[in-house]
């Protein structure tokens, strides 16, 4: 359940990262929020994630009719711990892979 709420985030923030760059600043700006959404899904480590609203486009030109339309995507992320948090680099983790759907490759992780 982690694993899938971490992929679906790093996605959209790889969305955020895309649309901001091209379309100006759609993002409410980070806060601080806690590691686990919900406080049943695990013990917390005591590290805060940051959270942020991202604006995004339900309707692309072009594509349909209401191009103004957008909608609200929750994004979380960690910051790095150890070393320079400005220098890090990013750590992306996708499910699934070519000629694996993305259920069964759950179980490899």
């Amino acid at each position: 359940m982690i694993f899938r709420l971490a992929v679906g985030l790093a996605i959209v923030a790889a969305q955020v990262s895309a649309e901001t760059n091209t379309t100006g600043n759609q993002l409410n700006g980070w806060y601080p929020c806690a590691e686990y959404t919900f406080s049943d899904d695990g013990n917390s480590t005591g590290q805060l994630a940051e959270c942020a609203v991202y604006m995004a486009p339900l309707c692309y030109p072009g594509i349909c009719a209401s191009v103004n339309s957008k909608i609200e995507i929750f994004v979380k992320r960690l910051p790095a711990v150890g070393g320079d948090p400005e220098k890090a680099t990013n750590v992306w983790l996708v499910e699934g892979g070519p000629g694996r759907p993305s259920p069964s490759s759950t179980y490899g992780f």
